[in-house]
């Protein structure tokens, strides 16, 4: 019996001694000086801009001043993050790009979405910006591209944030029957077929569950007739909504 107290004594020695003793996270023996030259240098070979402010103390690294976008306050925190030493980045970056307009921010933002080579006419994007906050809603056929075109619209300058509420539409063998069936009903109507040369045709099929939408914007009332015409003869499906516009009918709307 003695030996076992003996024992227990010697166990809550031991656990408060080692209580006792001071315990240091993370201290890797790198100075807050060799971390801010780490991670300026970081900062510069990823052009994050000449503007942004770094300050370490005990290994905390506070990112301040301004970039011309989202994208580069983002790729800021993940680089200096990556810097060995670091305890935490308070990322206290704005975004200031000047006078850069919704307008000019929105048609920046579609120039690069279409220069996106995994945008195709199944895919289907609408953009609204305030203030710089742009809000990207709309559907896609892949996971992958909701994150690729929200980081290609976050790299615009100007964005200060991005709110990404795309759909990514269900994987169906079925709905992608349709969605080829319609495409080449449409884009081989001979009223229609102009459309299928160009770079970025207009007409976008939008599939989900076997229902079937047309997005995007025409010349004229007789096109949109058409394009839901050759629809509705291509495939079976449960519903079709034509939601295709007219290029008179939104020049009208922008003078009222």
């Amino acid at each position: 019996m003695k030996s076992n107290r003996l024992s227990s004594l010697a166990i809550l020695s031991v656990t408060a001694l080692v209580l006792a003793t001071p315990i240091v996270w993370g201290n890797t023996g790198v100075s807050d000086s060799e971390i801010n030259a780490k991670v300026v240098q970081r900062l510069n070979q990823k052009k994050v801009g000449p503007d942004v402010d770094v300050k370490v103390e005990d290994g905390m690294v506070t990112l301040g001043g301004t970039v011309e976008s989202v994208a580069l306050k983002e790729t800021a925190g993940s680089e200096a993050s990556r810097i060995k030493g670091i305890s935490s980045v308070p990322n206290n970056i704005l975004v200031d790009a000047g006078a850069v307009s919704d307008d000019k921010i929105l048609h920046a933002a579609s120039r690069g979405i279409r220069g996106y080579s995994f945008y195709t006419i199944f895919d289907n994007i609408e953009l609204k910006s305030v203030n710089g906050q742009v809000l990207v809603s709309g559907q896609v056929t892949q996971p992958w591209r909701r994150e690729d075109i929200g980081r290609i619209v976050a790299s615009v300058r100007g964005v200060r944030s991005v709110e990404n509420n795309l759909e990514v539409l269900p994987l169906s063998p079925f709905d992608n029957e349709i969605r080829f069936r319609v495409a080449r009903a449409i884009y081989r109507d001979p009223v229609l077929y102009r459309y299928g040369f160009q770079a970025y045709p207009p007409i976008h099929i939008i599939v989900k569950n076997g229902n079937v939408t047309l997005t995007g914007v025409l010349n004229n009332s007789l096109e949109k007739i058409v394009a839901e015409r050759a629809s509705r003869f291509a495939a079976t499906y449960f519903g079709l909504d034509n939601q295709l516009r007219v290029e008179s009918e939104i020049a009208k709307e922008a003078t009222d």
